[in-house]
């Protein structure tokens, strides 16, 4: 995808959230066509060495939909799906699109602080989309599908990313309604799904643990995301060679980002051990 102000960010988490297997889902850089994105370059294997492209403007909406649709459709007729992936029918594509949209919406009560409804939305974008997305992420992983940067900037398949912000949001929205064992539960739910590499998933575990008066909990999960941290700070610190200098100054947002982010859970970690050492 191209220009973010055309919304690029959202089309690459939907596709990385949607596409079906055999479809890898890679960041690009400048196409030269803006005003005209989200722009997708879509890449073949044309045999004989030789690699085909084309180029897709303003793909977002109805028109991502309308390309996921054409990948299924590619990828069923090369047998990819119906020899290989029977557990990921229509059926199962419906429900985790259905489960994806619930949970933007989520989001949106969540960012107007409406929790009552973002735990109502949330709770169906989950109960939708979450055995879906672990068979298509379970058949991405049988394939190699994965993308590398993806998973180095997270830690985990991007698959799976809004599964895991879902959870996030929805146990802050359940401990701002006072359901301390619900966000519980949806905290250690982010950080499985998460494989322990989300940091914000432990820093909502640690959160829940401090609204229970477990200081001892809190210190565990304040550790954990802090080691999270690290290693994506020194994922981060490695060399881009060929890398464009777009992708260097990202690189370095992220990194210095995880910095700080290090350094205020380690001011909180190191108080909450003086608390417990004269405790």
């Amino acid at each position: 995808p191209g220009c973010r102000d055309d919304g690029s960010i959202a089309t690459m988490d939907k596709l990385n959230a949607l596409a079906p297997p055999g479809v890898q889902v890679v960041k690009g850089g400048c196409v030269s066509l803006c005003g005209s994105g989200p722009v997708v370059e879509i890449c073949s294997d044309g045999g004989e060495m030789t690699i085909s492209s084309v180029k897709r403007k303003r793909v977002k909406g109805d028109a991502l939909l309308s390309l996921l649709n054409e990948f299924t459709v590619n990828s069923e007729a090369e047998g990819g799906l119906k020899q290989q992936t029977p557990a990921f029918t229509s059926y199962m594509r419906d429900r985790l699109i259905e489960g994806y949209e619930q949970s933007l919406e989520a989001n949106d009560a969540y960012n107007r602080k409406n929790y009552e409804k973002a735990v109502e939305l949330y709770q169906d974008a989950i109960e939708n989309g979450r055995k879906p997305a672990l068979i298509l992420q379970e058949i991405r992983d049988a394939r190699g599908n994965e993308s590398g940067s993806e998973m180095q900037q997270y830690g985990y398949p991007a698959g799976l990313r809004w599964l895991v912000e879902s959870f996030r949001n929805s146990c802050r929205s359940k401990l701002a309604l006072g359901d301390v064992d619900g966000a519980r539960r949806d905290a250690f739910a982010a950080t499985v799904f998460s494989k322990n590499a989300d940091a914000s998933a432990h820093e909502c575990l640690a959160e829940v643990c401090a609204k229970s008066g477990d200081a001892l909990g809190e210190l565990q999960a304040l550790k954990a995301a802090i080691s999270s941290l690290e290693l994506l700070e020194e994922e981060y610190l490695k060399p881009l060679p060929g890398k464009d200098a777009v992708a260097r100054a990202a690189a370095a947002i992220i990194r210095n980002d995880a910095a700080a982010r290090k350094r205020e859970l380690g001011f909180k970690a190191v108080k909450l051990e003086n608390i417990l050492r004269l405790s």
